[in-house]
């Protein structure tokens, strides 16, 4: 039995988020409202004495001594109540913001495949309601419980110790309030997960429509986002009354049934007193310490209400934080590593799921350090996910990819993105100035000087001089404030300006003509020389002059060679480019 009392209490909330690691704030904030609660006792028992005073002889010294003892009482509840709000609603602060960041971190850590399993909003919704919810459960939920379990234990001793028969009609729907709080907790759990869900797709919604304001208003889509929306808030309205019920109910049943004890002890209380049975003193003490009763009565309502509420938000954020990392980083892994930036692939085979069809099939390929290699194929050939594995975006079996004769997985996974400059197919900017989002990636302490000069490399610079505040321009949320073919060009300059030994640019000048896509090639290749470069593309006029193209087809390289050497052996390649020449001609 203590076992499995000891296996609750550390699976429950209050252990794994306070107490666990905060036992000091715990055990010091529990003295504090252990001595509240006993305080607490001397005030009806002050009263008592002063009203049988005044009911019998009154003395003047004896009220003026019972009035400095009441001050002096309700000063130390005073200190008291402060201490126990700085240890409990203080550390609860501390929990949130442990939590926050134990949240924020471990999603760092996961891969693109965590990602496409959870929606944005929905992450948003866990990361600020639910860790909120979590908070209130560790915070007041926690102290109000333990107040009220206090107070059942500290008032009734002195209540059957005044009058063990009045006491006994006053308490007798007591039992109830277990029962009620055991049948309404599981309503409660149920409806405010489906309400935090629900805010979720709310979040979501918000989201995209905030990121997607371009598309909605080209489409006029205004008033039908509008309504969708308006329905989703009207779901949550619904589920938000639906959970009202059960939580708005539990207070004032508490209440009543105290109460229904204040009305049986001024009957037969009342009549005890007019008998003699008890002290005029002893039926208005009584009545405070029933009194008292509605405060624990009401708060162990509050209590379960916050810590199903914090439970059921605590399991969503548990299903994030019990997510795995793909990426897991190994013992005795190589930590300073520069490489020089030959790269090898041996037999790479690579699917997202079992039960899928293999996205790359046997890739062998030897890219020497300094040589220019482009790879090229239809949509869907895997070249995307092959240069991914690079950077260790995506997990990579042992044995399979290497730099400068290392296993990749050997390698620290910092000091191996450290010196890869990746430029993904998707482009991302910070809300932040552009000189930050070029320097995005660089370490503190080196040279920042050359912003400059890498935006000038990537095409760019020209751009930026012409805005008010130049460098020092903020951009909008995902640099909506720039074209396409702009964005692109920030986010080859911010690869470059980490110096890396490995360029990769994975169709990230779509949105340029040839002509500007070439001049940055050529300044790339001038201003990086004896780089590895590798470049993923459709428009393959701008990579005739590579020492290597790579043809991938289904999964496979079907094809490899110059330009000359491809063109001579009439394939693939030769199709895709006379079809995009052809293009370029019409275009």
């Amino acid at each position: 039995m203590l076992k499995k009392l000891r296996e609750f209490w550390e699976k429950s909330i209050i252990f794994r988020v306070f107490v666990k690691k905060y036992k000091r704030y715990f055990i010091f904030g529990t003295i504090s409202l252990v001595a509240v609660d006993i305080i607490n006792i001397f005030p009806p028992l002050i009263i008592k004495k002063a009203v049988d005073i005044l009911s019998g002889e009154a003395d003047i010294t004896k009220i003026a001594t019972i009035s400095g003892l009441f001050i002096l009482v309700s000063i130390c509840q005073g200190v008291c109540r402060y201490l126990w709000r700085m240890n409990f609603i203080g550390t609860s602060f501390r929990c949130d913001y442990d939590l926050r960041m134990a949240f924020f971190e471990h999603m760092e850590t996961l891969s693109q495949r965590f990602f496409q399993k959870y929606k944005t909003g929905d992450l948003m919704s866990r990361a600020t309601n639910d860790i909120g919810a979590v908070r209130m459960a560790v915070g007041p939920g926690l102290l109000i419980g333990l107040d009220a379990i206090l107070y059942f234990f500290v008032i009734p001793p002195i209540i059957i110790y005044l009058s063990p028969r009045l006491s006994f009609y006053t308490f007798l729907l007591m039992p109830l309030t277990p029962f009620i709080a055991y049948k309404i907790k599981d309503v409660i759990d149920k409806r405010f997960r489906d309400v935090q869900e629900h805010f979720s797709r709310i979040s979501e919604k918000v989201q995209e429509n905030i990121s997607g304001i371009r598309v909605v208003k080209s489409f006029n889509m205004s008033r039908q986002e509008k309504e969708t929306f308006l329905g989703l808030c009207k779901d949550f309205m619904k589920k938000n009354l639906k959970l009202a019920v059960p939580q708005s109910l539990l207070g004032p049943v508490f209440e009543y049934i105290t109460y229904m004890g204040i009305i049986i002890l001024l009957f037969i209380g009342g009549k005890m007193a007019i008998d003699g049975a008890i002290t005029l003193g002893t039926l208005v003490a009584f009545q405070r310490y029933i009194s008292m009763m509605v405060w624990p009565m009401t708060a162990i309502g509050w209590c379960l209400s916050l810590l199903q509420r914090g439970s059921a938000s605590m399991r969503r954020i548990d299903e994030v934080m019990e997510e795995k990392t793909e990426i897991i980083p190994k013992d005795n892994v190589t930590l300073q590593f520069i490489p020089k930036g030959e790269i090898e692939f041996r037999d790479v085979n690579f699917r997202y799921d079992c039960d899928k069809e293999w996205i790359l099939k046997g890739i062998h390929l030897r890219i020497p350090t300094g040589q220019r290699t482009a790879i090229v194929g239809p949509i869907g050939s895997g070249k995307s996910t092959l240069v991914n594995m690079l950077s260790r975006i995506i997990p990579v079996n042992d044995q399979s990819i290497f730099i400068d004769g290392v296993d990749i997985n050997t390698i620290n996974i910092k000091a191996l993105r450290k010196y890869i400059g990746f430029v993904p197919q998707e482009t991302f900017l910070f809300s932040e100035r552009i000189e930050d989002n070029i320097l995005f990636g660089v370490e503190t302490g080196k040279d920042n000087n050359n912003v400059q000069q890498f935006a000038r490399i990537a095409g760019i610079e020209e751009e930026i001089q012409e805005l008010p505040q130049k460098y020092e321009s903020y951009l909008g949320e995902r640099g909506i404030n720039l074209s396409g073919g702009q964005k692109q060009r920030i986010t080859i300059a911010r690869a470059l300006a980490i110096q890396p030994s490995i360029i990769i640019l994975d169709d990230c000048l779509s949105a340029v003509d040839a002509r500007v896509e070439g001049t940055i090639m050529k300044n790339i290749l001038k201003n990086f020389p004896g780089r590895t470069l590798l470049v993923v593309t459709h428009r393959l006029p701008a990579i005739r002059g590579f020492d290597m193209i790579v043809v991938m087809k289904e999964g496979v390289i079907v094809e490899r060679g110059t330009h000359e050497q491809l063109i001579t052996v009439n394939g693939l390649y030769t199709s895709l480019y006379t079809k995009e020449v052809l293009e370029e001609r019409l275009g």
